[in-house]
């Protein structure tokens, strides 16, 4: 398992693999010894939740490293740029990525409950970005 873990990473750029893979690496290895004993049933939600979320992260990831390189352009006055991204999407993919720094720190801190929930934000977070991408025609 500890091996598909981290094949997953590698969706990961490759400034996030050196700063957290080993230590993502380590709080699943905790969470999965930790809750091994729990059954048949309990290790295969928990390794369909983690590829799920290492899936979802890495894609989260990419987007926002996407962006975040991009200068904001400048208003003078005039209307914006067509650019410009609006807020109504800048705001949609914060509240993704709160979700998933949410998640990730329930995770870590051995917060299933509240990490579940995180990720039932993250989905519904990332359908309303997609349909708001859908709506201004932004693709990925």
């Amino acid at each position: 398992m500890k091996r598909a873990y981290r094949f997953f990473l590698l969706l990961y750029p490759l400034e996030h693999q050196d700063q957290f893979a080993d230590e993502m690496t380590a709080v699943f290895e905790a969470a999965r010894a930790e809750g091994c004993m729990r059954g048949w049933t309990w290790y295969m939600r928990f390794a369909f939740a983690e590829m799920n979320g290492l899936i979802a992260g890495a894609a989260s990831t990419w987007f926002t490293q996407r962006f975040r390189h991009k200068p904001a352009p400048q208003s003078s006055g005039a209307a914006a740029s067509p650019c410009a991204l609006p807020q109504e999407l800048i705001d949609a993919k914060q509240r993704v990525d709160l979700n998933v720094a949410g998640m990730i720190h329930a995770i870590a801190t051995h917060q299933f409950a509240k990490a579940r929930f995180h990720s039932d934000e993250e989905r519904q977070a990332r359908e309303c970005l997609r349909l708001l991408q859908d709506k201004y025609e932004i693709q990925g």
